[in-house]
């Protein structure tokens, strides 16, 4: 029995380790007595090494947490109006900041005081001291120089000396932060720390025979704070410090006593933390600890062994059998050692980690394409909605959803600044800020839903938090950083899974009140209201109706007149939209021979104010004139508005381009070169375009079946203009009709479903 078990690979090597093991533990034990000084040497080292650093880590989590307050007011509101305002003083904004700075102090154990200064204007807002409008005028202003010691840094904390009358209210240790306002300082923020709470785990033992002590440094080696201690007097103190700062932390003696000492420092603040201990009681034990050593090595190799042979007997049956499964042949050598075997698990670990991987990114994506879908209507199946949102949204709650759209300002200027190969990542970093200032509140989900917009879910993690609050934030983060203005559609009320898309439409409608109240701002949604002001619509109807760009000058006027309208009536987004769309496509109507640069799309237009509107559509209609009064000069333009005008009055006729060219009596390449050179599109296309225009007219105001409108206008078989029709519009006649022919009515369509 005991044959077989030692040929087995492992039983060997488990035997083989524990003779070593053996002879180790023996040796430190009985060799314990002659070489404790530099055993406790190395013992005593790790665990002073380790209470200062335990020691430096909770000072600078004070301190971490003072420079987070101190970045939380930098980025304050009041306080960036206090430190840029170039206006006087303003007592509303004094008492905001005071009452900010009085609930931080009052309820941070370790804050003693909060002063900001204003480099500009040499004035102070402290807490407890109030407002000083000089240096001159504060008791503890002496500290303002710090700022040339910032240098590269953002941050610095230093020992200081107070003035007289500023003890009670100051502090001997400071955080000062500066405030940068777009790259140039404008303020310094001071928080003094209380002493006490700061140091407080910074202590020696009350036993009168402890031989130890902890001290601090500053950068300038000047002794920040010491633990109070017994036997170790201020010339012992000196020394020690000297020999630390060459590098020496053992065998330091001095008056017949041999010291060990160890050093730490802090990378958030530079000040080393120094612990120093006496050798002597503990040498004088040093037989005990033999003893202590040897037996502790005898119980401990006793259950090592029992250790051992447990796990060859149970733990190591899940390797046996994994084995097992990788036999590939008979041979009893390899059945035995299975020496790749580690390889193989290896790479099946590598493989479960790689597919890990791609499947949480898959996961995040799967998120985007299922909100996404949600939104553009693909996913309306409630059953289907309802599985796919548990699969990705499971620790979600399903009926308390928030949705916000976020849409770019002036998309069309936008997108003129930003080049396209760069827009995808200035939208990323729109999404980081919004999502880095939410998600300490709330659960965050975003997806792209078109050029300017981003939609974002979210869900609150606790209670009473108003998130109108952190989207302002957010809003002036986007413009201060990224440099443009974005506005927001909140749905602020809890939403339902299979209420998401409804809800979504509703955000997007309300971020249409954009369009009167401008931009970097956050709108809810309104109650539905119906547009009672039928006098003005009635008018703009009719403005609309008659707009032509055959006549630019009257043009002008008419946009002039409506936006009037729009303006003073206050209609609805909504219906105000449809008519800024009727006109956008008569400005626009050669949209297909238009520089790309210079079209506007009727989504491009939502995320524009009534008066960007308004000039983007002067500036199209003056761009018109200036090329009539260049074309009207050309004996060319002559002839082809003749030919336009033939093409006008024979729609209905079969002709083609030689009739078109033989009534201004000349050849049919030569009218199609000036056609093409004048109007930059050539005859067949314009004359197809007309008869589109006159069947779109036709389709909308009228009953007339679809053979006769084709007919009417100049096609001899239905299914022949019903594809150029289908080529035109990207849709069939028939779906053309009932998709618009309800917007010729718009008093009906609002009063029936706004």
């Amino acid at each position: 029995m005991l044959r077989k078990n030692l040929s087995d690979t492992q039983t060997r090597l488990l035997l083989i380790l524990m003779i070593p093991v053996l002879f180790i533990i023996l040796t430190v034990g009985f060799s314990s007595y002659y070489t404790s000084k530099d055993i406790l040497q190395q013992e005593l080292n790790e665990p002073q090494h380790q209470m200062l650093k335990i020691n430096m880590n909770y000072i600078d989590e004070y301190l971490v947490e003072s420079d987070k307050i101190a970045v939380k007011l930098a980025l304050d509101h009041n306080i960036n109006h206090f430190l840029t305002n170039p206006s006087p003083f303003s007592y509303q904004n004094m008492r905001e900041i005071y009452g900010k700075l009085t609930t931080l102090t009052q309820n941070s154990s370790f804050i003693k005081s909060i002063y900001i200064y204003n480099i500009v204007k040499d004035s102070f807002v402290a807490i407890p001291q109030g407002y000083s409008s000089s240096s001159a005028n504060f008791n503890d202003a002496k500290w303002t120089n710090v700022l040339e010691e910032f240098n590269e840094k953002s941050m610095i904390v230093k020992y200081r000396e107070l003035p007289d009358g500023a003890r009670h209210k100051g502090s001997n240790i400071t955080l000062f932060r500066k405030v940068n306002v777009k790259g140039e300082t404008k303020g310094i923020i001071a928080i003094n720390l209380n002493q006490g709470e700061l140091f407080s785990k910074l202590r020696s033992s009350d036993d009168p025979q402890s031989n130890s002590m902890q001290y601090i440094l500053d950068q300038n080696n000047s002794i920040l704070h010491m633990t109070r201690n017994h036997t170790f007097d201020a010339d012992t103190v000196q020394f020690v410090n000297e020999e630390v700062s060459k590098g020496n932390l053992t065998n330091i003696t001095y008056n017949d006593k041999i010291l060990l000492a160890n050093q730490i420092k802090s990378e958030f603040t530079g000040w080393k933390y120094i612990s120093v201990v006496s050798q002597e009681s503990i040498l004088a034990k040093s037989k005990t600890i033999r003893n202590v050593v040897f037996i502790v090595s005898l119980v401990a190799l006793i259950i090592g062994g029992i250790a051992i042979f447990f796990i060859h007997s149970v733990e190591l049956r899940p390797i046996r059998r994994l084995k097992k499964l990788f036999f590939v042949d008979d041979n009893q050598h390899y059945r035995r050692d299975l020496l790749h075997l580690e390889n193989i698990v290896d790479d099946l670990v590598s493989d479960h980690a790689q597919l890990s991987r791609l499947i949480q990114k898959m996961k995040v994506e799967a998120k985007s394409k299922f909100l996404y879908d949600m939104y553009i209507g693909k996913l309306v199946n409630s059953s289907e909605q309802k599985e796919k949102w548990q699969t990705y949204f499971g620790e979600w709650k399903s009926d308390q959803i928030q949705l916000l759209v976020v849409s770019i300002d002036n998309y069309p200027a936008w997108k003129e600044s930003v080049t396209a190969n760069y827009r995808a990542v200035v939208k990323s970093g729109m999404i980081n800020i919004l999502t880095e200032v939410l998600s300490t509140h709330y659960e965050v989900e975003a997806v792209d839903i078109g050029k300017d917009k981003m939609m974002v879910i979210i869900q609150q993690l606790e209670e009473k938090v108003q998130l109108e609050n952190h989207l302002k934030i957010a809003l002036s983060n986007i413009d201060n950083i990224l440099g443009f203005s974005v506005s927001i559609g909140l749905h602020q009320t809890g939403v339902k899974v299979q209420d998401l898309k409804n809800k979504m439409n509703e955000a997007e409608e309300a971020l249409q009140y954009r369009l009167f109240d401008g931009y970097r701002n956050i709108y809810t949604k309104v109650p539905k209201e119906e547009d009672k002001d039928t006098k003005n619509i009635e008018l703009m109807d009719q403005i609309v109706s008659s707009m032509t760009m055959e006549n630019p000058m009257q043009a002008i006027e008419n946009v002039s007149k409506l936006f009037q309208l729009i303006k003073n009536s206050r209609i609805s987004p909504k219906l105000s939209f449809y008519f800024i769309e009727q006109v956008r496509k008569v400005i626009f109507s050669n949209a297909n021979n238009m520089n790309p640069s210079t079209y506007y799309s009727y989504e491009e237009i939502l995320t524009m104010n009534l008066e960007d509107i308004y000039k983007l559509f002067q500036d199209r209609i003056s761009e018109r004139i200036e090329n009539i009064k260049k074309l009207n000069d050309t004996k060319r333009y002559v002839q082809c508005r003749k030919m336009i005008q033939y093409m006008n009055d024979h729609l209905g006729e079969p002709i083609g381009i030689p009739e078109i060219a033989e009534s201004v009596q000349v050849s049919v390449s030569l009218a199609s070169q000036w056609f093409k050179d004048e109007m930059d599109e050539t005859i067949y296309g314009y004359f197809t375009r007309l008869r589109m225009e006159k069947a779109q007219e036709l389709l909308t105001k009228t009953d007339k079946k679809i053979a006769d409108i084709a007919s009417e206008v100049g096609y001899q078989h239905e299914n022949s203009f019903i594809r150029k029709f289908r080529e035109y519009k990207e849709m069939t006649p028939g779906k053309y009709r009932k998709l618009n022919k309800v917007l010729e009515h718009p008093d009906e369509n609002i009063r029936g479903g706004d």
